[in-house]
C-alpha cells in the first residue's frame, strides 16, 4: 500500500521519532515526539520500521512507559541462523547467570514484580559470578565488558551488575523464549522444561538434504 505523502513538518516528526527509537539507550518518552503521540503518525513510524525488518515496541521500565524498536521475529531468527549478532558461548552464560540472579530469583521470591527485564536491584557482582565453576575469572571479565558494550548489562550501585536496556528491544516472543531458556538452565529436569524441549523440537523444521555439490542460494 502506497503511503500518503506527509507534509514537511510531519515528515520531520516521523524521521525524528524513528531516529530516537533506533538509537536511544533506553525507552523514548512520547512527550517530546509528536509522531509518537499521534496515532496516525505513529502508524507511519511503525510502517517505516517494518520496511527495515524492525518493529515499534512500547515497553515499561522503572515505572515509566516509552517506546523502542527491535528486530521483527522472523528477521531476528534469520540473522541468528546466519550467525549474525549471536553472542559467544561464554557471553551467553554470563548473561544468563546475571538474569537468574537479578530477575528470575527475585521474581520467584516476589521481590521483582515488573514484567520488564530491567530489575533495579539487588544486582550481582563479578565475584559472585566467579563462584560458578564453569567460567574462569579471565573469561568472565572480557565477557562482562562485551555485554556492557552491547548494553545487555549495566552497572548499578557499587559497580553491581544488572540487566541492560538492550533487553527492552526484545519482542514479546523473543522475551518469552529467553524466559524459557532461564527455566531450562534453572530446572532442566522439570516437567515444564521437558515440555519446552518437546515443543521446540516439534517446531524445528527438518533439515533439507541437498545433493552433493549443490550450493545453497
Amino acid at each position: 500500500m502506497n503511503e500518503v505523502p506527509l507534509s514537511d513538518l510531519d515528515e520531520a516528526r516521523v524521521c525524528s521519532a524513528i531516529a530516537a527509537v533506533e538509537t536511544a539507550d533506553g525507552l523514548v518518552p512520547s512527550e517530546p515526539f509528536p509522531a509518537l503521540q499521534s496515532d496516525a503518525l505513529r502508524a507511519v513510524v511503525a510502517r517505516r520500521l517494518a520496511g527495515l525488518g524492525r518493529v515499534l515496541l512500547i515497553r515499561e521500565a522503572h515505572g515509566r512507559t516509552g517506546y523502542t524498536s527491535g528486530y521483527e521475529d522472523s528477521v531476528a531468527a534469520r540473522l541468528a541462523g546466519e550467525g549474525i549478532g549471536v553472542l559467544p558461548p561464554v557471553d551467553r552464560a554470563v548473561l544468563i547467570m546475571v538474569l537468574l540472579r537479578t530477575v528470575a530469583a527475585p521474581r520467584a521470591r516476589g521481590e521483582h514484580r515488573s514484567a520488564s527485564w530491567l530489575a533495579d536491584g539487588p544486582g550481582t557482582s563479578t565475584d559472585e559470578l566467579y563462584t560458578n565453576p564453569y567460567a574462569t575469572y579471565e573469561q568472565l571479565r572480557p565477557a562482562i565488558r562485551r555485554l556492557k558494550a552491547r548494553r545487555l548489562l549495566r552497572e548499578g550501585f557499587h559497580r553491581s551488575l544488572l540487566p541492560g536496556p538492550a533487553l527492552l528491544r526484545l519482542t514479546d516472543k523473543q522475551s518469552a523464549r529467553l524466559w524459557e531458556d532461564l527455566v531450562l538452565v534453572a530446572e532442566p529436569d522439570s516437567m515444564y522444561s521437558r515440555a519446552i524441549r518437546r515443543r521446540r523440537q516439534e517446531q524445528t523444521p527438518p533439515a533439507q538434504v541437498r545433493p552433493r555439490g549443490e550450493v545453497e542460494p
